[in-house]
């Protein structure tokens, strides 16, 4: 099998058009239609339904989409380890909202300094949602993924290495004690939360039908610094996590107040995928997190 005819192949079903793909890859159509009959006759399946000009994935291309994604990715960190030795190697790490913006500037930094022989040029960190996240480490585009809650509809080994305290969180001008969650008075309130996609959205979702609640007033947000900015201007009351808002709590900004009925967590899962190419480096962060004897100190 030509790793570049999958290439090709990957292409034209990303763009479902053999001309777009042809465009992309410095390709004629004839050269790109020529390119996926030879796969298809290397591996006797259509891959490809073709009607009314259009094309779209059979189930036999849907399978070759999805492993010959990851590799041609798995391809490309050899021939780079090859090449370069292992001063070269790289770990992407994805981080859902919270953990990328309070929990893991020290936590790499204090993996660096247990591992001396490495730099903070061989780590690249991307930030999102835990549905983001989850969906560039399904697609093998992270190495590692930290994300809040489950991973969601993928199979992938998981580890839990925190444990984020939940609290509900109001501006002092609102003159609310957050600690009178009488359920009638909270569906009052107005409410501030996290668009679909985002762990504390459904967390905030996990508390309103164990107090049996539906606010009336809700603002959605996509972002967790526009909830904190709203909650201190006093237009309304959300759950944080109390890790995402130390300054604000110090700083009489916000008051927050755990949940009455009983303390809410929100686990942080450590996520790779089963069946990946794992370097020396990957092993070490993977050991480093899972090795961890007790929640990691914030930043903030």
């Amino acid at each position: 099998m030509n790793l570049e005819h999958l290439k090709t192949f990957i292409a034209a079903a990303k763009y479902e058009s053999f001309s777009q793909a042809g465009k992309m890859l410095n390709l004629s159509q004839p050269a790109v239609s020529h390119q996926i009959s030879q796969l298809e006759t290397y591996y006797n399946k259509q891959l490809f339904i073709r009607a009314n000009r259009k094309i779209k994935l059979s189930e036999a291309g849907k399978t070759l989409y999805e492993h010959g994604q990851h590799l041609i990715t798995l391809n490309e960190k050899l021939e780079k380890l090859l090449k370069e030795g292992d001063s070269s190697q790289t770990i992407k790490i994805g981080c859902s909202n919270t953990i990328g913006e309070c929990l893991i500037s020290k936590m790499i930094q204090d993996f660096i300094k247990l591992n001396p022989d490495i730099t903070s040029r061989q780590i690249e960190i991307t930030i999102g949602t835990s549905v983001y996240i989850t969906d560039l480490l399904y697609s093998s585009e992270i190495d590692l993924a930290l994300v809040e809650g489950q991973a969601g509809r993928y199979d992938f080994i998981s580890y839990e290495f925190y444990d984020d305290l939940l609290v509900l969180g109001v501006s002092p001008q609102m003159r609310i004690n957050p600690s009178d969650q009488e359920p009638s008075k909270l569906e009052e309130m107005t409410w501030l939360i996290r668009e679909p996609g985002c762990a504390m959205r459904q967390a905030t979702l996990d508390l309103w039908k164990g107090l049996d609640i539906e606010p009336q007033s809700v603002l959605v947000y996509n972002s967790n610094t526009l909830i904190k900015e709203g909650v201190k201007n006093g237009l309304g009351v959300a759950v944080f996590s109390k890790l995402a808002i130390c300054p604000e709590v110090i700083n009489r900004q916000l008051v927050v107040s755990p949940f009455k009925d009983r303390d809410r967590f929100r686990p942080f899962y450590l996520l790779r995928k089963d069946k990946q190419f794992k370097s020396d480096l990957h092993e070490k962060a993977w050991n480093f997190i899972t090795n961890l004897d007790e929640n990691p100190n914030a930043s903030c």
